[in-house]
């Protein structure tokens, strides 16, 4: 059942998409940040859904690449942002920015 499959993925480190989040990743999510070992579901709160996710393996180990895309203001008016996250277990292990 429900249950039994809730237990085995928190012994595994996987827990469910509508957990709390810490205190750290609330105080990130105020700022619209990410830190390594942030959680999937904190990353969308503070940066709302992916443009597009890639998954390398089997989905079960999230192990993901996230792709966002936004036009932010410069000196030259709007450019296109692009930012990816890496995730591992679930949880980030880095981010780039070009």
């Amino acid at each position: 059942g429900l249950a039994e499959r809730d237990q085995w993925a928190a012994t595994r480190g996987l827990v469910p998409d509508q957990e709390s989040l810490s205190a750290h990743e609330e105080q990130a999510v105020d700022n619209n940040d990410i830190f390594i070992g942030m959680t999937r579901q904190a990353v969308k709160t503070s940066w709302g859904y992916p443009n597009s996710v890639e998954v390398a393996g089997d989905p079960i180990y999230g192990n993901e690449l996230w792709h966002y895309s936004d036009y932010v203001p410069s000196p030259e008016g709007f450019v296109l942002e692009r930012r990816n996250i890496y995730f591992e277990g679930g949880r980030v292990v880095g981010w780039e920015k070009n």
